[in-house]
């Protein structure tokens, strides 16, 4: 939607992605991704500690939230630029709201509503990389985003797996796509 809350048509949608951006519109969008990779990194470190998540499910969160870091690393190195600082949780509410997932950490009391988080935080990332990827005209741009996209969906994977062992339905793509993944 655009700011005045009116749903756009498909022929604006399409022509969003057909646009070929300028380079400061390139460089706009590839700070539009670190934004949202140092607000994944933050949450998953704050995930790798939470009290009501496992050992098991704290050390995923642990390597995922490491992965985001590395991703967050390609995309700094590419635009040869330093991303270092981290959101404080009222800051990480706020981002998270921007993307349409509100949420209050001190409201986290399960195992389970932190793995439906970060499954919500990574289907923004899939989502804003998938969005780049149609975008950016840069190769190198394009392919690291590729790259990245495929490694945030294979996060949803395995956060899916964690959280439902028992039922391989969630680990094919099948089962996500009709919406059997919740």
């Amino acid at each position: 939607m655009s700011g005045s809350d009116t749903p756009r048509s498909r022929r604006e949608l399409v022509s969003d992605v057909l646009r070929a951006l300028t380079p400061a519109q390139e460089r706009r969008m590839l700070l539009e991704l670190v934004k949202a990779e140092l607000l994944a990194a933050d949450i998953y470190a704050m995930a790798a500690v939470a009290e009501p998540i496992s050992p098991a499910g704290q050390n995923l969160a642990r390597r995922l939230g490491n992965q985001e870091r590395a991703h967050l690393n390609a995309l700094a190195m590419l635009m040869s630029q330093s991303f270092g600082a981290t959101l404080s949780p009222s800051q990480a509410e706020k981002a998270l709201a921007t993307h349409g997932i509100p949420v209050r950490f001190d409201e986290l009391h399960t195992e389970r509503q932190w793995f439906t988080l970060l499954e919500q935080l990574e289907g923004v990332l899939e989502g804003l990389y998938f969005r780049a990827l149609g975008r950016l005209s840069d190769p190198g741009h394009a392919l690291l985003a590729a790259r990245i996209l495929a490694s945030e969906a294979q996060h949803s994977t395995l956060l899916l797996s964690f959280r439902n062992p028992n039922n391989i339905q969630l680990d094919v793509a099948e089962g996500q796509i009709k919406g059997r993944a919740h």
